[in-house]
């Protein structure tokens, strides 16, 4: 599933694929208009032909895409789901799979935008206000862009009587950091993602803040390409320390099992020695 790191990852190709580029045409696939919503997948290719792609930005799991040209600017708001991505194609190569939204760019490639499950979301935005878009306006400070600022998110922890591995999944705290980071940053820090957040020291939440992006960047670094692959996708391998490796041994202690419990309806993994 796309968290921050594979968002960021899509934002930059998008960045280096489109700079100065012109949509001389855009496709959708008429039965996947779920994704469109609350749009339709032909205002969706109408909307987008002939646009120049200016700005990609990125804020925690979404990407907002400036196009520029006719009347106004239009924004293209791009959620990934559980599988979605975008690929490029060079003229005359075969379209991914599942390609659900095409972008024929004026330097002869297309751009797909492929999502097996239909999770995923291409919304449109008059005039690019994403500012006036509700879910983006109710995110919380980007980890990568902005930092985490440890003594703000104990403060914020403070507040909350949940399991510490359910807030870090609260997009008004940290927007990007979805399950497998979450898993990921708390193996780092060493904390059982079973402890509540108001229990936490300002030491250990310092720990946890410097373990999420340590997470993160090496995430980034490790997947980084124009083909990424996401863990749960078949034939995929596993990088992750103890993500998804339910009954393997600890890789830090070598004496304990990594255990898998379910925390919000979610599966967590950690070292039950090594996680206090």
């Amino acid at each position: 599933m796309p968290e921050l790191p594979e968002v960021e990852i899509a934002a930059r190709n998008l960045r280096a694929w489109t700079l100065g580029r012109r949509v001389l045409s855009a496709g959708a696939e008429e039965k996947a208009r779920r994704i469109f919503r609350p749009g339709r997948p032909r205002a969706f290719t109408a909307a987008l032909a002939g646009r120049s792609v200016g700005e990609v930005r990125r804020i925690g799991k979404q990407l907002l895409i400036r196009l520029e040209g006719g009347k106004a600017p239009l924004g293209l708001l791009s959620h990934l789901g559980m599988t979605g991505k975008w690929l490029r194609r060079e003229r005359g190569e075969a379209p991914p799979s599942h390609s659900r939204a095409q972008l024929e760019l004026d330097d002869g490639t297309t751009l797909h935008y492929r999502d097996p499950r239909l999770f995923g979301r291409l919304r449109l935005v008059p005039g690019a206000d994403f500012d006036a878009v509700p879910e983006l306006a109710a995110l919380g400070p980007d980890p990568l862009d902005d930092g985490i600022d440890a003594g703000w998110l104990a403060s914020a922890f403070a507040r909350r009587r949940v399991p510490v591995k359910v807030a870090l999944l609260d997009q008004k705290l940290l927007p990007g950091v979805g399950n497998i980071q979450a898993s990921e940053a708390l193996f780092r820090a060493r904390l059982d993602p079973r402890r509540r957040a108001d229990a936490l020291t300002r030491a250990e939440v310092k720990r946890l803040a410097e373990a999420v992006r340590a997470s993160i960047e090496e995430t980034i670094a490790r997947e980084a390409g124009p083909e990424p692959h996401y863990v749960e996708e078949p034939g995929s391998e596993n990088p992750f320390l103890v993500y998804g490796r339910a009954g393997e041994r600890c890789p830090r202690c070598r004496r304990e099992k990594i255990a898998r419990a379910v925390q919000a309806q979610r599966s967590t993994f950690f070292c039950p020695r090594c996680q206090r």
